[in-house]
């Protein structure tokens, strides 16, 4: 099987309170009062128009601060090293990261949202609709 390379257009960017890896709350459900916004570039506002406050979306963001990765790496849910592959570590071999939020707000292209868990600057990759039936709560 050839591989190709994947490159991928933030369709949008992150603005929020946290400025750095350390004070970034490493999930969205820990941090309810969290909030951010997604400020979508202006040739992908219109994708939104269907979006309403109060839906939770997936948002899929790149981890831009993340600097390589172990494939065996520490975890917050065991004592002992695991596969990245079984975390939610923000240093793996693509740097893609994955947030339930809820929408607070939309004002033009700016989508305000709550349960936020991503750095200033985050360059959003994608934005799907949260469907609890595909597993979620």
């Amino acid at each position: 099987m050839e591989h190709k390379s994947i490159i991928l257009d933030p369709i949008g960017y992150i603005e929020s309170e946290y400025k750095d890896r350390k004070s970034t709350p490493y999930q969205g459900y820990v941090n309810r009062d969290g909030v951010a916004r997604i400020v979508m570039r202006p040739e992908y506002a219109e994708g939104i128009s269907d979006l309403e406050a109060g839906m939770k979306i997936t948002v899929i963001f790149n981890f831009h601060h993340s600097k390589g990765y172990k494939l065996i790496t520490p975890s917050r849910m065991s004592d002992r090293p695991v596969g990245v592959f079984s975390t939610r570590s923000p240093d793996r071999p693509n740097s893609l990261g994955v947030t339930v939020v809820k929408i607070m707000d939309i004002v033009d292209n700016i989508i305000y949202i709550s349960n936020a868990d991503m750095m200033d600057g985050t360059p959003v990759v994608d934005i799907k609709p949260y469907m609890s039936e595909c597993g979620g709560d």
